[in-house]
């Protein structure tokens, strides 16, 4: 029997034929006691029943939405409605009946519910269509990820996440006991990916991070689903601004050929591309800001929220562009990791890509010079002897060739490319300050 069902995308192919689906009753409307229209839902969306025998329709009382019904029936073409294809002078069995009543409605085109609300009843709105095709069009993204990794050589490991010193440091730490020890959770790979590139050259890795950002906002979760790679053997930091954009170009355009019928279905306005990316500098971002908006954060040494927005739409309207690089950060506030800038020492080798108004990725060369390495570490207060940093740096001890990448937050991409208004819509099962369930 299972192998004699189709899905309700594969309709078109059997018109004027006998076709079986299988699938959840999403909703059910009687016209009199001789005519009823079955709404089912599948993984490929939803495909229309029409039931003309009682009979048939009397099989349905007492089934409440979700209830997996199998049906069968002629496959038809609509030149009119909803449904281009649908079942009719169809059967049906319900094969598991639901008789609890649905906490939340997705029987129409949009959820009508608070946020907390959604999230309360997270297992039952994950099956509404909308949601199916953000977490397909998810899928996608981190397939062409993968895909842009397989080729170009790059090898995928995966490192652990409990960890005894504090990667990235700061506050934003989930601390554990560990035998009675202390240890953290992962903030990063860094130290991992940067040692295991003397071993394969190119890496990557799909993962989650965990910070503990005191945060509530629309751009942060706890736990995050991040894109973590390394390069070896760059020439320049400029090696790392490329291969970005044409990783970023990669993935957009083969998730746009892919998913262009769900992209649709959502809403999602196409990402203006370019080749190359616009470029601006921090000094010079806090400076057209001002010079714009009246907004004055000279002198600052990261972006503020509004200005990460502000170039953005700036970049968009007069280059063309939805992602913009804005590089010459200060040494000053550099992690210990950061390669000091060859024509000016006063910046780092990192910059950040914005896309739509956020930062998603954040490059940067490394630092390989084992001396060099130790004294960064301890002029940022750090003991280059504490065990947790003696196999990281082992590995610049024994040879590591000029390197450097970055790191990308997957779910905000997901977020943006799709026009999402907040980060937790493209999790599953979002985690924030408050929330540890579903």
């Amino acid at each position: 029997m299972f192998k004699d069902t189709i899905l309700s995308g594969q309709l078109p192919e059997y018109i004027g034929k006998t076709a079986t689906l299988r699938g959840h009753l999403h909703t059910v409307r009687n016209v009199g006691a001789n005519l009823a229209f079955l709404i089912l839902r599948d993984r490929n969306g939803l495909a229309q029943v029409v039931i003309e025998d009682p009979a048939e329709i009397a099989k349905l009382d007492g089934a409440l939405l979700g209830s997996i019904v199998m049906a069968t029936g002629t496959v038809a073409q609509m030149t009119k409605g909803k449904f281009p294809f649908e079942l009719q002078k169809s059967t049906v069995e319900v094969l598991n009946k639901v008789i609890y009543p649905s906490p939340i409605d997705i029987s129409k085109d949009t959820i009508n519910a608070d946020g907390e609300t959604i999230h309360d009843h997270k297992v039952v709105v994950l099956r509404h269509p909308r949601q199916q095709k953000i977490f397909k069009i998810a899928g996608i993204i981190e397939k062409y990820m993968r895909a842009f990794r397989d080729e170009n050589d790059f090898t995928q490991i995966n490192s652990p996440k409990i960890i005894w010193f504090p990667t990235e440091g700061g506050a934003e730490l989930f601390e554990m006991e560990y035998f009675g020890r202390k240890a953290y959770l992962a903030q990063s790979p860094q130290f991992y990916k940067q040692m295991m590139v003397p071993v394969f050259e190119r890496v990557y890795e799909i993962w989650k991070a965990y910070r503990a950002e005191k945060s509530n906002t629309s751009r942060h979760t706890t736990e995050i689903l991040m894109l973590d790679m390394e390069m070896g053997f760059i020439d320049s930091f400029d090696d790392i601004i490329e291969m970005t954009e044409r990783f970023v170009n990669y993935v957009i355009e083969h998730t746009r050929q892919e998913g262009e019928k769900l992209l649709l279905a959502l809403g999602a306005t196409k990402p203006l591309l370019v080749p190359n990316f616009p470029r601006i500098s921090v000094e010079k971002l806090h400076t057209l800001m001002k010079q714009e908006t009246g907004e004055d954060h000279i002198g600052e040494k990261d972006l503020a929220p509004s200005e990460e927005k502000f170039i953005c739409e700036y970049s968009a309207q007069h280059r063309g562009s939805d992602f913009v690089i804005v590089d010459g950060f200060p040494r000053s506030d550099a992690k210990f990791y950061h390669h000091q800038n060859e024509e000016n020492a006063e910046i780092a080798d990192r910059a950040d890509l914005l896309f739509r108004g956020v930062e998603i990725i954040t490059l940067t060369q490394r630092e390989v010079h084992y001396e060099t390495l130790v004294a960064q570490i301890a002029a940022q207060g750090l003991n280059p002897d504490h065990p947790g940093l003696k196999h990281y740096l082992d590995a610049f001890k024994y040879g590591m060739p000029e390197e450097g990448w970055f790191g990308l937050g997957i779910s905000r991409f997901v977020q943006k490319v799709i026009g999402l208004d907040n980060i937790k819509e493209a999790e599953l099962f979002p985690r924030d300050m408050q929330r540890l369930t579903p």
